[in-house]
């Protein structure tokens, strides 16, 4: 995921006109850059909204995993800090006086909804998920409506924040594997030499 935002972030980079798929959405959603239910919304977004959503996704998952529980805790805040400070800005994809890909806000609501999806228990997951997609969907309309953001800058958002948190959950599982393998080979082999 976060591997096709960067080759749309080298597309934007050299051609930030709007796309087909922008021109779609465009075409499906009609713009209220005003209007309050999509403003409403778009607050999900909120540093209360995620801090407080992160931490309870975190505290949700930490009897069973610490580490999942951490990635729960930070994952969403990096997630915003990469595309905020460091995706927005290399790649300058700009519509009025704003850097647009991809969308922080879209961002911030599918790096929330994947942790929660990743906390709760595996028999809640796909109702968490589908709650999680719902939200996430709203949120792009949102954007789009409100006239922040082009239907690629809100796709490339939810590619950010789902993929740098899967990223995240999976290389830090992959350590503790690696390492308790190497633990068992190393007790085996000590054991086999005494």
């Amino acid at each position: 995921m976060v591997a096709i935002v960067l080759l749309a972030a080298v597309w934007f980079r050299f051609d930030p006109a709007p796309t087909i798929v922008d021109n779609w959405g465009s075409s499906l959603i009609h713009p209220h850059p005003h209007d309050a239910f999509w403003l409403r919304i778009a607050e999900f977004r909120s540093p209360a909204v995620l801090g407080i959503g992160s931490v309870l996704a975190g505290l949700v998952v930490a009897g069973r995993d610490r580490g999942r529980a951490l990635v729960c805790l930070v994952g969403p805040a990096l997630a915003v800090a990469l595309t905020e400070y460091v995706l927005k800005t290399l790649i300058a994809r700009r519509s009025a006086p704003f850097l647009d890909f991809p969308s922080g806000t879209t961002t911030a609501v599918a790096a929330l909804a994947t942790s929660w999806v990743l906390a709760v228990p595996r028999r809640w997951r796909p109702v968490v998920t589908g709650v999680g997609a719902v939200v996430v969907v709203l949120e792009c309309v949102a954007v789009v409506t409100l006239q922040w953001h082009l239907a690629t800058d809100a796709l490339g958002g939810i590619l950010v924040g789902v993929g740098v948190l899967l990223l995240l959950d999976g290389g830090l599982h992959l350590v503790v594997r690696s390492r308790r393998r190497a633990d068992r080979s190393g007790t085996t082999g000590a054991t086999d030499v005494a």
